[in-house]
């Protein structure tokens, strides 16, 4: 009975959390620029629309293993809304001073919301908490 009743939990928990992981398409960073990970066009076009992003920064390269999108093909539907799409790849787990100052520049100057991808979210988020504490973002 106990054990159960603990499955049951369990089952219900873990429902509950691939639920909220999957209704959360983009993660804010801060009122001016989220994060997204593993993209699809259907994905993609949902948050353009939905989220009213203004801009998007494709931090992952085309040719990286698992990508199942083409910055070429963002681009397509992102311009269908006018919304402009800059192409900076970087290589997870090598974030140079350079991608950093690099992802400044077009933070600064892109209209907002800016909508950032990569893999899992986490490559673009470093790039903005390092320009951050680096005090290159106008904000």
């Amino acid at each position: 009975m106990i054990n159960a009743f603990i499955q049951r939990a369990l089952l219900v928990l873990c429902l509950s959390c691939a639920t909220a992981s999957f209704a959360q398409d983009s993660q804010a960073l801060n009122e001016k620029v989220s994060v997204s990970g593993q993209m699809t066009t259907d994905k993609f076009s949902s948050l353009i629309k939905q989220q009213k992003f203004k801009s998007v920064i494709v931090n992952r390269p085309d040719s990286e293993a698992g990508n199942e999108v083409t910055v070429l093909q963002l681009r397509g539907i992102a311009e269908k809304s006018h919304v402009s799409v800059v192409y900076q790849p970087v290589q997870s787990g090598k974030i140079s001073q350079t991608d950093v100052k690099e992802f400044a520049k077009y933070y600064n100057e892109l209209p907002k919301p800016i909508l950032m991808i990569c893999r899992s979210g986490s490559r673009s988020t470093s790039l903005f908490n390092q320009a951050k504490a680096q005090g290159l973002l106008n904000d």
